[in-house]
């Protein structure tokens, strides 16, 4: 367990002083724009959770032209059948002489409900990602997040994998 929060840890701070660089240049969002993204993916997780695909639908909006706020719901087949609904921030942060990738950081949290037994809250510390403009409204990236799973009785750990999300922007 140790070994993962580490992973954790070093992933997080590689993020953050990237983004620290890479937040000095123009953004290729913009303040006040709605974005909608699907995706296909993982997820995985310990104790007794094991792997199942996962779609999730997630309209973003934009309050400023590097910080938003979304509503995530992802649907989980598999292992474990369950539908995810919950929140999430992500700042996105720009890279230099690169105008049309964004990488980004955030944080989440949500609730999960199991089709297959108890239902659990489910915090996301931390969720990064990138995104690629192919034209001004269409967008490709990925992203995932390291989950805190829990409820009355259980804490697990899981990692959520999203290899392919497209964006829509307008």
């Amino acid at each position: 367990m140790f070994g993962k929060f580490r992973t954790v840890l070093v992933a997080a701070a590689f993020i953050v002083c990237v983004g620290a660089f890479a937040s000095r240049a123009e953004a290729s969002t913009e303040a006040r724009q709605f974005q909608l993204n699907g995706g296909f993916g993982l997820f995985v997780a310990t104790d007794g959770l094991g792997p199942s695909f996962d779609f999730s639908l997630e309209p973003e909006f934009f309050f400023t032209e590097h910080a938003t706020l979304s509503f995530r719901f992802d649907l989980t087949v598999g292992d474990v059948d369950s539908a995810h609904l919950g929140g999430r921030f992500r700042w996105y942060f720009d890279i230099p002489g690169h105008d049309k990738v964004n990488i980004f950081v955030g944080v989440g949290i949500g609730g999960v409900i199991n089709f297959d037994g108890a239902n659990f809250g489910d915090a996301q510390l931390p969720v990064f990602g990138w995104q690629y403009d192919i034209t001004p409204h269409f967008k490709l990236g990925s992203d995932i997040s390291f989950n805190i799973l829990f409820n009355g009785n259980f804490v697990g750990f899981g990692t959520r994998l999203m290899p392919i999300v497209v964006k829509y922007a307008f």
